[in-house]
């Protein structure tokens, strides 16, 4: 199965080739940005100010967003009380003129 990266800069979802270069365009395929020039310059900001390596970088963001690690269950929303009553609906409500 392969890896499915996440840009820093732009947020997009992005497949590079197993090899990890651009064969056409002689580039070599990072972890934590897609080939557009804006999203490296980003990413290069975020490793000067964390200090984090880029590769480490691009596995937060796979995680974040929810691509590696344990996979997000929905939060489970309990039943409502038994024995109250339903919300009113805005407006709704009865008040001191009515």
């Amino acid at each position: 199965m392969r890896t499915i990266y996440v840009c820093i800069g732009c947020a997009a979802n992005y497949l590079p080739p197993e090899s990890m270069t651009y064969p056409t365009l002689g580039l070599t395929a990072s972890t934590a940005h897609c080939t557009k020039p804006g999203c490296a310059a980003a990413v290069r900001e975020a490793v000067a100010m964390s200090g984090l390596p880029e590769e480490k970088l691009g596995e937060l963001a796979r995680r974040a967003v929810g691509l590696e690690g344990e996979p997000r269950r929905p939060r489970q929303n309990k039943r409502a009380a038994r024995g109250r009553r339903a919300a009113a609906s805005p407006g709704g409500g009865r008040g001191k003129l009515r």
